[in-house]
């Protein structure tokens, strides 16, 4: 798995690739850890390059999301490609985390 970090404004944007299961969801734990300390509190990860996703990195999702909430702040994801949608509707996932078709509604979502 890799990770791109960018800034648009002041939201932070991750674009992942590869595959997000039990190692490397640590990877990716650490990155959004990062991202609070320099206390980035809108997040868009895009995901279009993600081809999996297993449990332990939707308990990321929904861990860093609630870290969000706490200091007012909100996560997105964009560009879900339809294996990773399917296991994000079957878990319920866009009910508490907004899905958008691209990165650009996702930042565009976190603006207003």
């Amino acid at each position: 798995m890799e990770i791109d970090k960018k800034l648009v404004g002041n939201i932070a944007v991750l674009a992942i690739s590869g595959k997000i299961d039990a190692v490397t969801s640590r990877d990716l734990e650490s990155a959004l850890t990062e991202m609070l300390d320099q206390n980035s509190t809108r997040v868009v990860i895009d995901l279009k390059e993600v081809d999996f996703i297993s449990s332990g990195g939707l308990r990321v999702f929904i861990s860093f999301k609630r870290k969000l909430v706490e200091r007012k702040g909100d996560l997105v994801v964009s560009s879900l490609q339809p294996f990773v949608m399917e296991i994000f509707e079957m878990t319920g996932l866009p009910s508490l985390i907004g899905t958008y078709s691209s990165q650009g509604e996702a930042i565009k979502s976190l603006q207003s």
